[in-house]
């Protein structure tokens, strides 16, 4: 009980199911767009940045969302053509059509306006000094060289000559001393303790401490680092003897040209901060694109949804109003709530119907009558037939009392009464089943299975005849809303209709040629028959009979015509007729491929 007001409450139109499945789709295709990209393009590549990726993730999902649109749209229209709504199909072609409007042409203008606006941009930053520029760089390296490796030679003697005394102060002072370090003012030489300086041999630190130092090549445990001045250059290293203790010494470089290398140096890291820029500034506009076109993709989205649903509303009112129609209703109409060419279509619709229920009422009405009148005549010409014999019998009484000769009275009263009485009889006989043809029952419609009723039907003559029966039912039909005992009556009717033809064919007495004779058998199929608009079940039942003739095929559903010649009142297929029209269904006869008639009977589902 709670789970179904639980349901209840948070039901969700089918309306809305459609739309929570398309957002499924878009929140599925950007997983795949982006689970693509990271894993075959950007792999190779952790550096690149998110605004370099958009644009490749747009790529990606615009064709894999209109993929699966695409693929969305075929399976739901063949569902559709299974369950008979029309709602999905019409709402997702219009869907498509506008977003392959939209977007295709897009496309393409993203990528182009991508691409050249980058190349544009990096034209404005395109400088013809980057030659020059690596050139004059390379020369200050080649410059520095014998400095550095001089230094790196001394450094090393003086590494190995402390490293087991590292908070020898005097020691570091005097070793140093030897090596030249204060004898030219080529050379600094500074010893720190938890960045404090314990003594240096210029006032240098303060640049140094500005200063980025980066590991040596060749040693691991070593830094280097320049320093470029207007005034003075230096090309420093840096050797960690213990933990916090640091021993820095320093060369002179570039004395004299320290102003030019300085320029040199700082356009170069001008240059490369410009090169930095020139890179980033078209990720960020391939940014604001993508952000854009992203945007238009999704406006685009929802403007098609929308649009699809405002046009395809009246459509599909339409076609579920026809499809009532099509199945019987005649109090069908749509509210007014377009106008243009729909509004008209609606009117002329709701005017057809209207019309339709007019005329259908006064077909009802002389039908009924013409129906009527044929079972009187049909009446008039069975009640006739008893009454001739009744009148001779009683005019041969009344003879034999006028003539006064009792001889034989009363044989002739005896032969005369029992004659009446029979004929009597067989007026009562044609009374009653005429009212019970007028007074069939109200069938009681229950959801359930049919095959057990065909097998039950086909049960009951397959013990007490020689006649082959083939079934072909089908395991996957859905219940059906019928009567059991009248519709078993139906299948009861047609098979012993089917037997007494075969039955008839072969005790006919004629000459039969036994090459040619046709085998005895009967056939009943059950099958679910799909259309656009209704699902419906088909019975047919087939016999190898010797079959009707077109005329007989149009009187044969008539009251009180049978093709029976020493029995049959005619009624039987006209209660058949009626029943499958209380079923909701209809019934036709046809030829066989068995040589006889078929019986197709059509009851539509829901």
């Amino acid at each position: 009980m709670f789970l179904s007001k639980l349901q209840s409450r948070f039901r969700i139109s089918e309306e809305n199911r459609y739309y929570l499945r398309d957002a499924f789709v878009f929140l599925l295709t950007i997983s795949v767009a982006v689970t693509l990209s990271e894993t075959f393009i950007f792999r190779s590549d952790d550096e690149v940045p998110f605004t370099a990726k958009i644009d490749t993730y747009l790529l990606l999902l615009i064709p894999f969302f209109i993929l699966a649109l695409m693929i969305s749209y075929v399976y739901r229209n063949k569902r559709n053509l299974e369950t008979g709504k029309i709602r999905s199909s019409i709402r997702y072609r219009l869907t498509l059509a506008f977003l392959f409007v939209a977007l295709l042409p897009s496309l393409p203008i993203f990528i182009l306006s991508s691409n050249l606006t980058g190349k544009l941009i990096e034209g404005f930053y395109r400088v013809d000094i980057s030659n020059a520029l690596k050139s004059a760089v390379v020369l200050i390296s080649l410059e520095e060289k014998p400095a550095e490796a001089n230094l790196f030679q001394k450094g090393n003697y003086l590494f190995n000559q402390i490293k087991n005394t590292p908070k020898d102060s005097y020691l570091i002072f005097r070793k140093a001393v030897e090596l030249g370090f204060f004898d030219k003012e080529d050379y600094y030489l500074c010893y720190t303790d938890d960045s404090i300086v314990k003594f240096e041999s210029r006032g240098l630190y303060k640049y140094i401490n500005e200063t980025e130092f980066t590991q040596v090549k060749d040693r691991q445990d070593v830094l280097e680092a320049r320093l470029y001045r207007e005034d003075l250059s230096y090309y420093f290293l840096m050797y960690p003897l213990i933990e916090n203790v640091n021993l820095i010494l320093g060369q002179r470089i570039h004395r004299g040209s320290e102003t030019e290398v300085l320029n040199i140096v700082n356009a170069t890291s001008t240059y490369n901060t410009v090169r930095i820029w020139k890179e980033k500034i078209p990720h960020s506009i391939r940014l604001t694109i993508g952000i854009f076109s992203f945007s238009m993709f999704f406006v685009a989205i929802l403007f098609s949804f929308v649009f699809a649903r405002k046009i395809s509303r009246p459509i599909i009112n339409l076609a579920n109003a026809t499809k009532k129609v099509s199945l019987g209703e005649s109090d069908v109409k749509i509210e007014m709530s377009e106008d243009g060419e729909m509004g008209i279509l609606i009117d002329s619709f709701n005017q057809m119907v209207a019309d339709l229920k007019s005329k259908s009422e006064e077909l009802m009405h002389t039908q009924r009558i013409a129906a009527w009148k044929e079972v009187a005549q049909r009446m008039a010409h069975e009640i006739k037939n008893p009454l001739t014999p009744i009148q001779l019998s009683a005019e041969r009484i009344q003879r034999k009392f006028q003539n006064q000769n009792t001889e034989n009275i009363a044989s002739v009263i005896g032969d005369a009464t029992e004659t009446i009485i029979g004929q009597v009889r067989v007026l009562e006989h044609l009374v009653k089943e005429f009212t019970e043809f007028a007074r069939m029952p109200v069938p009681v419609l229950i959801n359930q299975n049919l095959n057990p009723i065909l097998l039950e039907a086909v049960r009951l003559f397959q013990e007490s005849t020689d006649i082959e029966f083939e079934l072909k039912l089908s395991e996957a039909l859905p219940e059906l809303f019928i009567d059991k005992r009248l519709f078993l009556g139906v299948i009861n009717n047609l098979l012993k209709n089917a037997v007494e033809a075969i039955q008839s064919e072969s005790g006919s007495g004629e000459d039969v040629d036994l090459l040619t004779t046709k085998a005895k058998k009967i056939r009943l199929t059950a099958r679910l028959q799909k259309k656009a608009l209704r699902k419906s079940v088909i019975i047919e039942i087939e016999d190898s009979g010797p079959g009707l003739s077109s005329d007989l095929r149009e009187k044969i559903f008539e009251p009180y015509f049978s093709t029976k010649e020493n029995h049959g009142s005619g009624i039987g297929l006209a209660v058949v007729q009626k029943t499958i029209i209380d079923h909701h269904g209809h019934i036709s006869v046809e030829d066989s491929k068995l040589g006889g008639c078929k019986f197709k009977i059509e009851l539509p589902l829901g």
